[in-house]
């Protein structure tokens, strides 16, 4: 990678000029009886590379954009300046093995037309040919929740049919989500933070997240206490969520070694170390066992 040099600070050339002068005034010399040796005054202001690993970072440069963990390995000119060649993606699959937990039986006894009629059956863990959705894979890096912006459409959850559609989203402290009813009669939505009854129409619910000291937010509905979904609270924008395959895929990651977690909401977590080389992708795959 191209490093410029640094260019010296104009107060360093005001102190050459200041010797110069002091010099031209005593026949002597600048010290004692010595005579000019015809030498430029060399400048006393060290100077260091912008780029040099000494440099520090101040409150008022944008968080998360070169700082990983303790452990992490220094990179070069992360920042405003770097392309897109020079960071790299994580990406892979999770998958599960051995038996299904067993679905929870539920009884249907409100609004039957809508939601269902007698005996139903909800499985907690989603799994498709052995892949395993809704997993939450999330790289450990400090100052990096300062750059975590919402999706276009915002965080959102849908209830329809007595269910909430999507099982796990990912937000941050502080997040606004957005909850509709799409069903035509009333839910009750309750995470512990906030508890809101919400009749049918249009209007959505917005409420903030508040992070509690746990990752997963449980949102359920009172009225149908069958419906469930999970919202978890991350600390860095380098996330992700698997899908019905299993896969998940993280981009935009500054070259180091990081640390972190791949967690579901009701298996468990795990502990994830990764390298991120420039302008690669690092592949890595992680099952979850039966309980």
């Amino acid at each position: 990678m191209r490093q410029l040099d640094a260019e010296a600070p104009p107060w360093s050339k005001t102190a050459s000029c200041f010797s110069l002068v002091c010099c031209l005034l005593l026949a002597s010399g600048c010290a004692g009886d010595s005579k000019d040796d015809g030498n430029k005054v060399s400048d006393p202001i060290s100077q260091v590379p912008a780029d040099d690993p000494r440099t520090t970072t101040t409150d008022t440069e944008e968080p998360g954009e070169s700082t990983t963990e303790p452990d992490a390995a220094p990179k070069e000119d992360v920042g405003e300046s770097s392309e897109p060649s020079e960071t790299g993606v994580f990406t892979g699959v999770v998958t599960f093995e051995g038996e299904l937990p067993p679905p929870r039986i539920i009884q249907a006894t409100k609004d039957p037309d809508v939601c269902m009629k007698g005996e139903g059956e909800v499985q907690d863990v989603h799994v498709k040919d052995g892949k395993l959705a809704g997993a939450v894979i999330e790289l450990s890096v400090r100052g990096a929740k300062g750059d975590m912006k919402p999706p276009e459409d915002g965080f959102v959850i849908r209830q329809k049919n007595c269910r909430f559609t999507n099982p796990t989203i990912v937000a941050y402290d502080g997040a606004e989500l957005t909850i509709y009813n799409d069903d035509s009669i009333q839910h009750n939505v309750n995470s512990g933070q906030w508890n809101d009854v919400q009749g049918p129409g249009p209007d959505p619910i917005k409420r903030k997240i508040v992070f509690s000291g746990v990752p997963f937010l449980r949102v359920t509905c009172n009225i149908h206490n069958w419906m469930e979904t999970w919202v978890y609270v991350a600390k860095s924008k380098f996330h992700a969520v698997s899908g019905a395959d299993g896969k998940f895929k993280i981009d935009g990651i500054p070259p180091g070694k990081y640390r972190g977690y791949v967690m579901h909401p009701t298996l468990g977590k795990q502990r994830l170390s990764v390298t991120i080389d420039p302008g690669k992708t690092q592949e890595e795959s992680f099952a979850f066992k039966a309980p």
